[in-house]
């Protein structure tokens, strides 16, 4: 957790820095003391010459000693202190670099707010602007398996079909059968459907983002979306991608400072709005602390299994 690191640790941007450098865990590096401490405990009583040195002359002493100038540095209690060491820098959690939160993509909402009006049965769009908008919309839950998606519909009101869900059939067996028949209201009241879709996502206390699926948006509607701008909201225009865009739609996109993506015969147009909605979710959630430190004491594994190697070599043992 970050608010377990130093207090000097000043935020990252994502990039490696190491002027952010840090320890998430700094409790863990008190355990130094212990480790520091047994081990020169360890030295001085296992100096067998410690007695000498204080009644003999340095430059005799070691004119005197039978074996001492070959003893290797890598002695079993030096091995025993670095690997100590080591493990304690890495479960004190040194960081410098920040990531996104693994949850993020896995919180990943998006509430698709399809237009059901009888301007949407109209063929310059094959076989109807309404069947197309249906064909996009489960060539984006394809795109997004995996990911929560609702639903919402609305002509002259608006109405939740399915609220954020991970079960794709669901939401592709239930636009099936939505036609301007079942709505009880004609008209357009996006303004309505986007607040039911801030309700949504405030629901889930998790961020998320709109999808709105439509031809036009009523020139009335502009006035009413200034206070819906909860959630970021992205359009995909129904109308053929050689005609002109609705100029409502266009205003209102500008309003909610979302972006407009036009129908194509590909599946381009919803792989960027499924790249854009993953974009602005993981701007909303680093917002609200969705960033997390990364943890780079893993980085120092390696190094104590090095360590514990040296074991294995005779007569590495400590009396």
């Amino acid at each position: 957790m970050v608010s377990d690191s130093l207090p000097w640790a000043a935020a990252g941007n994502g990039e490696a820095n190491m002027a952010d450098f840090h320890f998430l865990r700094p409790y863990w590096l008190v355990a130094l003391i212990p480790a520091l401490l047994i081990w020169w405990g360890y030295v001085r009583r296992s100096d067998q010459l410690e007695r000498w040195r204080e009644t003999i002359d340095p430059h005799l002493l070691e004119h005197l000693l039978v074996g001492q100038q070959g003893q290797s540095r890598l002695r079993p209690v030096n091995v025993l202190l670095a690997t100590w060491i080591a493990a304690i820098f890495a479960l004190a959690g040194p960081t410098w670099q920040q990531e996104p939160s693994p949850f993020v993509d896995d919180a990943a909402g998006l509430m698709v707010l399809l237009k059901v009006s009888e301007t949407m049965q109209s063929s310059d769009v094959q076989p109807s602007r309404l069947e197309r908008a249906k064909q996009k919309l489960k060539d984006l839950l394809e795109l997004r398996e995996g990911a929560s998606t609702g639903l919402i519909v609305y002509s002259g009101s608006a109405h939740l079909v399915m609220p954020l869900t991970r079960d794709d059939r669901i939401i592709s067996a239930m636009i099936e059968d939505l036609t301007p028949e079942l709505m009880p209201v004609e008209g357009d009241d996006l303004a309505q459907a986007l607040q039911l879709a801030e309700r949504m996502v405030a629901q889930t206390g998790l961020p998320g983002s709109a999808l709105v699926i439509s031809d036009a948006v009523a020139p009335a509607q502009q006035s009413l979306l200034n206070g819906a701008k909860g959630v970021p909201v992205q359009f995909l225009s129904m109308q053929p991608a050689n005609a002109p865009l609705d100029q409502g739609l266009q205003k209102s996109a500008e309003v909610l400072d979302g972006k407009v993506v036009r129908l194509s015969v590909d599946t381009s147009d919803v792989e960027q709005i499924a790249a854009r909605a993953r974009t602005e979710l993981s701007s909303v959630a680093n917002a609200d602390g969705g960033e997390r430190w990364r943890d780079s004491g893993i980085l120092l594994l390696p190094l104590v299994a090095c360590c514990l190697l040296l074991w294995f070599r005779k007569g590495a043992v400590i009396g």
